[in-house]
């Protein structure tokens, strides 16, 4: 009988309980991690504590009732409760009645202050370049992305986990021969069972499982060691899911679930309850997106109305995670939206679940629709191709869920597509209409959108419409429309600033203007100093060329919107290789996310070109931080949602904007017109009615008015006959 190697097998156990301790201290340091970032969250609360401390008088001292002598406080500097926490006791001590006893008092007070504003503080991260070691944000970020990779590893090595420890195990509670003094005593049967044991040791630390084992503990060990500057870099792609995962821990830092206050409890309760399986879903959701997709799956045919930015999209697709996960059988899901999206949506899918996909579109819709049809998954259509593909559902398929994106698409129901929609009622399980667009002052339209999901509540809506404003028409629509806005729940933003740049006109520009003034063409004359051919004459492009080299500068990425084909056209000329897309019109619908993959991967710097018509709808470019507008849009809405692709979740460096002007010019008129309605914009630009109103003030006898205003200011006045 031939004799095990025992040095060997001593190797292959020590082996495989050293890996196993190393999986089991894996998941212990989960905690240690968790409670790391919890201690750095605070550190920065109470820094931020320290700093808004200066914001309050001194005078707070009186409200103690501990007899200090404010007035004497003040005298001596002491302005703030931050004046008073940077000083040292001696200072304090200095002044006159003010002893060691009322210094302690006045310390008790400054630190109750700072715990209350403490715990009330949101932590806001924000890009370090380079990251410093010592900055409490930047280890806070770094041990984040090392709690982000870790906690993804341990998910990925459960299974491994627990075939690990069960093969140890069984070699700590087996018994055979460890050495050649015992072999020489032991029997027969004990001798084949070691060699047996041999073989299994063997067998395992030779397999593609336990190569797997080790390749996991490998990358757990490089997550661990993450350097600050890759998980600055990974914060700056993914902020959200670093927001996420802070809200999750529930730190002390103001990082919590938002208060739904337009919902009664009895209901947010019971949706919070709902027990959200998201094992499918490879993704960080915040406290408000895991509320909204429990609020989509509980309450089956809903309207989700979140503000633009806020990721409706994420949240249905977490909802879509969880029925693939919980149910039983093959799941068809279907998605109707705008063709720019199609992408998109294809795109996301496939980042956050292991669904399969079909784009219902083009020359392959029906074999992607009988593939759908017999394997089950995401089908994504737009609305002008649902008459192709309604008939093969409508009382022959099954939906578990129908996601209709920019519903209010679909708000004429005499319209043919939302017909077509329409006929899908009996056929969806569950019904997820989602618009950024508010609906509350508009209520015909959101009655004819209620209709398909609840009809037993439109005539209470219209009974109620002259209190659409009032928090007792939302608590009522509450079952089945749920609104958030972005101030509310996304209280990291950074700051935004916006700017006007006012441009004197060159010659050149001058000339130019004045022809299209002479030919009586707004649109021609809205192109003031981008009509001529050279834009190096152009008083707009020279400021814009000074505004894209001060972001090279800063490490800062630009994104420009003009809603003239030909301004984009020619800028792209004279940026060249700066410049790393163009998004226009004619741009394919399917090519414009590569194109802003490609802008979130080029060097700081760069600049993306976008015609405000096609860029500033369905796209997310966070990687800009700062904006420029060629031109003012006749349309305020067309600038509000092109500013929401850049300033939403995710984005983490103050946003600046630019609006190019021209002096004397119709800019200069429309930009007037517009400061004239900024109080209503601001006070009803949620009211849809009135922000619609608003959006269309610059009508055909304001244009004519402008054009002779201009005629009279640029052009000779005839001379009179004699």
């Amino acid at each position: 009988m031939p004799k095990p190697n025992f040095d060997n097998m001593k190797k292959l156990v020590g082996a495989v309980m050293t890996m196993n301790a190393a999986f089991d201290e894996m998941y212990e340091n989960r905690k240690l991690q968790e409670d790391s970032i919890r201690s750095l969250c605070q550190l920065i609360a109470a820094e931020a504590a320290k700093e808004n401390l200066k914001a309050f008088s001194v005078d707070e001292l009186k409200n103690a009732k501990a007899g200090i002598r404010v007035p004497a406080l003040q005298e001596a500097g002491f302005n703030t409760l931050g004046d008073i926490a940077m000083a040292k006791d001696y200072q304090i001590q200095a002044i006159e009645g003010i002893g060691e006893k009322q210094t302690e008092s006045i310390r008790n007070i400054i630190t109750e202050f700072a715990n209350s504003i403490s715990k009330n503080t949101a932590v806001r991260l924000f890009v370090e370049n380079p990251p410093s070691e010592d900055s409490y944000n930047s280890k806070l970020i770094t041990e984040l992305s090392r709690y982000m990779m870790s906690e993804s590893i341990r998910s990925e090595a459960e299974k491994a986990r627990e075939g690990l420890r069960s093969f140890a195990e069984g070699i700590v509670n087996d018994r055979f021969v460890t050495s050649g003094f015992k072999w020489f005593f032991s029997g027969s049967s004990m001798k084949q069972h070691t060699l047996y044991v041999e073989d299994q040791l063997y067998s395992f630390c030779n397999s593609a499982f336990f190569n797997r084992v080790l390749n996991l503990h490998e990358q757990y060990q490089n997550a661990i060691r993450t350097a600050p500057a890759d998980a600055m870099h990974s914060f700056s792609v993914s902020a959200a899911d670093f927001y996420a995962v802070l809200e999750r821990l529930g730190t002390v830092s103001g990082n919590r679930p938002f208060v739904y206050d337009s919902i009664p409890k009895q209901l947010a309760d019971e949706v919070l309850e709902f027990p959200l399986d998201l094992h499918g879903f490879m993704g960080n959701l915040r406290a408000y997106q895991s509320f909204g997709a429990k609020y989509i799956l509980s309450r089956k045919k809903v309207l989700l109305g979140d503000e633009m930015g806020l990721g409706k999209t994420i949240q249905a697709i977490a909802a879509m995670a969880h029925l693939d996960e919980t149910s039983e059988g093959t799941n068809h899901f279907l998605v109707v939206c705008p063709a720019s999206v199609l992408v998109n949506w294809d795109r996301e899918l496939h980042k956050f679940t292991h669904l399969s996909t079909f784009i219902l579109h083009g020359p392959a819709i029906t074999d992607a629709l009988i593939s759908w049809k017999n394997t089950g998954g995401v089908a994504i259509t737009n609305y002008e191709s649902m008459g192709k593909i309604v008939d093969s559902i409508d009382n022959h398929m099954h939906l578990s869920l129908l996601v209709i994106d920019e519903a209010h698409y679909i708000k004429n129901p005499d319209a043919q597509r939302t017909k077509y929609i329409r006929r899908l009622d009996n056929e969806s399980e569950r019904i997820l209409m989602m618009t950024g667009t508010p609906l509350e002052n508009k209520v015909e339209e959101m009655c004819s959108l209620v209709e398909f999901v609840r009809p037993d509540m439109v005539e209470t809506m219209r009974n109620m419409a002259h209190l659409s404003n009032l928090p007792e028409f939302k608590e009522t629509l509450s079952p089945l429309y749920l609104r958030r806005k972005r101030d509310q729940v996304l209280t990291e933003l950074p700051p935004i600033d916006e700017k006007n740049e006012w441009c004197d006109m060159t010659k050149s520009d001058r000339e130019a203007y004045v022809k299209a003034v002479s030919e009586q063409n707004f649109a021609t004359m809205r192109r003031v100093s981008f009509l001529q051919d050279d834009l190096g004459t152009s008083s707009k492009a020279q400021r814009l060329l000074e505004l894209c080299n001060e972001a090279r500068d800063e490490a800062r990425k630009v994104v420009i919107f003009s809603f003239f084909r030909e301004t984009i056209a020619k800028l792209g000329s004279i940026l060249s290789d700066r410049c790393s897309g163009i998004i226009s019109g004619d741009t394919k619908i399917e090519l414009r996310q590569s194109i802003i993959d490609e802008f979130s991967d080029a060097p700081d710097g760069s600049v993306l070109l976008c015609q405000i018509q096609a860029g500033g709808v369905g796209l997310n470019i966070q990687a800009a931080s700062i904006v420029i507008f060629c031109e003012p849009q006749i349309k305020p809405s067309l600038t509000w949602q092109a500013l929401s692709r850049v300033y939403r979740m995710g984005q983490v460096r103050n946003v600046l904007v630019y609006h190019l002007l021209c002096p004397g010019t119709v800019d200069d008129a429309m930009m007037h017109l517009l400061e004239e309605k900024k109080i209503e914009f601001n006070n009803f630009a949620e009211e849809s009615a009135v922000a619609e109103a608003f959006d269309t003030i610059i009508d055909k006898d304001w244009i004519h008015r402008i054009i002779e205003a201009e005629n009279q200011k640029y052009l000779p006045a005839p001379v009179p006959d004699t």
